[in-house]
């Protein structure tokens, strides 16, 4: 990876996760039950809350360096639908690890598909 492309995987990274954190902010008063990603990492690991969101966006910036490095220019579509169908990727790792902790349900399957796109369309935008 060159230093550009690092430069904005981390950019990217940081962007997209805060706009998907913010949106786990506000789904309670869409009507989604409350779940923090960053409180659920750091309850698997035993480590503080501000230890989870720091995993959090480093999980994120994790992802776009991926992205960006593997994915960016062979997914079919134009930049958005590119870092859209990404998203799928840790969507899907998002349940497997939710299998887990026993926390599934249809409602949080579908809260993190929303909150994983939104992640995308995010990601995509700024790597364009």
């Amino acid at each position: 990876m060159k230093v550009k492309e690092i430069k904005k995987a981390f950019l990217s990274g940081i962007i997209a996760t805060a706009v998907m954190s913010a949106l786990i902010f506000i789904s309670p008063s869409l009507g989604f039950p409350r779940m923090p990603v960053w409180e659920i990492l750091a309850n698997a690991f035993g480590i503080p809350v501000l230890a989870g969101w720091i995993i959090h966006f480093l999980i994120g910036i994790l992802l776009a360096g991926i992205y960006i490095l593997f994915f960016k220019k062979r997914l079919p579509g134009n930049y958005v639908l590119k870092g859209m169908i990404f998203s799928l990727f840790p969507f899907f790792l998002a349940q497997v690890f939710s299998l887990f902790g026993g926390k599934i349900s249809l409602i949080l399957t579908l809260r993190s598909l929303i909150g994983h796109l939104v992640y995308g369309f995010v990601l995509g935008l700024t790597t364009k």
